[in-house]
């Protein structure tokens, strides 16, 4: 682990001093500004987790038993991203397959973009995550028919990493060059893995599960995180970490009007970080499912349902208006192309035919075998009217996945000390422009317990080695006229400025981006976010208002096109910017600012 962490002090030292523009050290207790006098409860743990997902729950169950956790979610403890993952979890566990091809396949789908030295990290520890997973009771799908990967013997090893080479079974799936995608139950691969966790979370000790709270502030001492108000419906508390406070609450689907996430994907995270200075990463790369279910109750409030990349991994084809199969003009690769290929043709033939949708095709597979390996998309499907192996089944792209996030280090620590980030909210640099398919999982699971392993160690808690500048090499963003917007935690939820968000967002920071585009969205959201302190909104949209801020900042700092943020006025990729990401971090003076601007305009209920 020294060795480990050696090298991620030294790239932090070679990044900076190629760094375009340093950013100052934040303003100790920048977002510390709630009066607390009515507080009635302060608890102190050794950690506090924000959030209940793959990540969260892969930190609580690898750290000592010895160590108290509290676990923070806003909803009830399995309401989270990861509970909606279908397709699965891709590791390189199969006997034809092996770390150095998947990394070359992230590489690949990450469009210059990805962290080489993290993607290793994730990927070396990937089959003994996925072991770790199996004996928590996570049950994957196993080798028994013949639409899935041939039988194996598995009985003559008692080696936990050759079974999961031979006992289960692997599908594949865009841009994978072999079949290691481990799913459950055909489709609801990460609902099988939450119900693991989640089992195993509310049996540890020395673990306190908070359900339906919501983390409003950071407080921050000395400059250094030492804990968080959260409103639990009725009252604040203030929950203090020995240790520090791990984020873990998820990514910003939320943001844009049409997305497969759930009605907690609202930025949470990053907005909590920045306004206590922590620095975040590459918010501009938002990654568009391509086939998200368009229901015909949709437009009067129906929510989008998510049809798996996996889907297309198994055959399916897409079809436009005139019944042709378009992909095949698009990518060498057709349906099994990167998916901000796909998403942009699936739109291209969309907007050339004036229609709303595109079609999977799966009518050539076998009808049986389709509907017993997708049973939930098939559930979802009639319920829609549809049969999956024999309609048309009308697909259009949906906000999905957020690549960017808060900045951290092989280690989960960000730029600010004791503030660790993991999962979804994080910006590891594995993902790059564009996260290879199921590699989601795969993250939040692998750097949750590396997160353990350090925090295990009382070495590694020396605050002089933090690393307070962003290990990942860019330029620094400015983000000087990034408005605070009043929130009060019990407020009403701002359904009007929300939709104002989401609407902005969708047409102008979405699939395709032009400057005049952005600077007109970043002018709606500021005049969104600059509500007035009498008529605060409730954290959540001030949350909202606050990350779709920096997004369009960020995408208006990327002149160029890279994988998921796609430029009209600037469509090509430039080879200078390969490997430069983009860093957003509040200055001394803007953090100060930030303070001041929440002491006066927080209202409490």
């Amino acid at each position: 682990m020294a060795a480990e962490q050696a090298t991620d002090h030294a790239r932090q030292a070679d990044h900076l001093a190629h760094a375009d523009r340093s950013a100052s050290t934040p303003a100790s207790a920048s977002a510390d500004t709630s009066d607390t006098s009515d507080t009635t409860d302060m608890d102190v743990y050794d950690l506090v987790i924000l959030g209940g997902g793959i990540a969260g729950l892969s930190v609580a169950l690898n750290l000592p038993a010895a160590m108290t956790v509290a676990l923070v979610t806003k909803a009830t403890l399995g309401e989270s991203n990861t509970r909606y993952a279908q397709g699965g979890l891709a590791a390189p566990v199969g006997l034809d397959d092996d770390p150095e091809l998947q990394l070359r396949d992230t590489l690949g789908a990450g469009a210059g973009l990805v962290d080489e030295h993290a993607t290793r990290s994730m990927l070396t520890e990937a089959r003994e995550a996925v072991a770790w997973l199996v004996a928590q009771g996570t049950q994957f799908d196993e080798r028994h028919s013949d639409h899935m990967t041939p039988s194996v013997d598995h009985s003559s090893s008692n080696d936990p990493l050759h079974e999961l080479a031979t006992r289960y079974d692997l599908t594949l799936e865009a841009a994978h060059s072999r079949r290691r995608v481990l799913h459950a139950h055909g489709d609801a691969t990460g609902a099988e893995i939450e119900r693991a966790l989640v089992e195993s979370a509310r049996q540890r000790v020395g673990a306190t599960i908070y359900e339906r709270a919501l983390a409003v502030n950071l407080i921050v001492q000395d400059g250094v995180c030492a804990g968080v108000e959260v409103w639990d419906g009725a009252q604040m508390r203030r929950l203090l970490g020995r240790r520090g406070v791990a984020l873990a609450n998820g990514g910003a689907g939320r943001l844009w009007l049409r997305t497969s996430n759930p009605a907690g994907a609202t930025a949470d995270g990053m907005a909590l970080a920045w306004r206590a200075g922590a620095a975040l990463a590459d918010v501009e790369f938002a990654q568009f499912h391509p086939t998200v279910l368009v229901a015909p109750d949709e437009a009067q409030g129906g929510e989008p349902f998510l049809v798996s990349e996996a889907v297309r991994g198994e055959g399916a084809y897409l079809r436009n208006a005139a019944g042709e199969r378009f992909m095949p003009r698009y990518h060498a690769d057709a349906e099994l192309a990167p998916r901000d290929v796909v998403a942009r043709a699936i739109l291209s033939e969309m907007l050339a035919e004036g229609v709303p949708c595109a079609w999977l095709d799966l009518r050539h597979l076998a009808a049986d075998e389709v509907r017993a390996r997708f049973p939930t998309i098939s559930a979802a499907c009639r319920r829609n009217g549809l049969d999956l192996a024999r309609d048309l089944i009308p697909v259009a792209p949906a906000a999905h996945y957020f690549m960017g996030g808060v900045a951290v280090d092989t280690w989960a620590r960000t730029t600010l000390p004791r503030l660790y980030a993991v999962g979804e909210v994080a910006c590891t640099g594995v993902h790059g422009a564009n996260r290879l398919a199921s590699n989601s999982l795969l993250e939040g699971l692998v750097f949750g317990r590396r997160l353990a392993r350090h925090l295990a160690s009382d070495a590694t808690d020396d605050l002089n080695v933090w690393p307070t500048q962003p290990v990942l090499p860019g330029a620094v963003t400015p983000t000087d006229a990034t408005i605070i917007p009043a929130m009060q935690s019990g407020a009403p939820i701002a359904s009007a400025a929300r939709q104002a968000i989401q609407r902005t967002l969708w047409e102008y920071v979405s699939l395709r981006r032009t400057h005049d585009g952005l600077t007109s969205a970043l002018h709606d959201v500021r005049a969104i976010a600059a509500n007035d302190p009498d008529h605060p909104y409730d954290p959540e949209t001030a949350n909202m208002a606050l990350v779709a801020q920096l997004v369009t900042q960020a995408a208006l700092a990327r002149t160029e096109s890279r994988g998921a943020h796609y430029r009209s006025d600037y469509p090509d990729r430039d080879a200078a910017r390969d490997g430069r990401h983009t860093l957003l971090q509040a200055s001394l003076a803007e953090a100060v600012n930030a303070a001041k601007s929440e002491e006066a305009r927080y209202v409490h209920a």
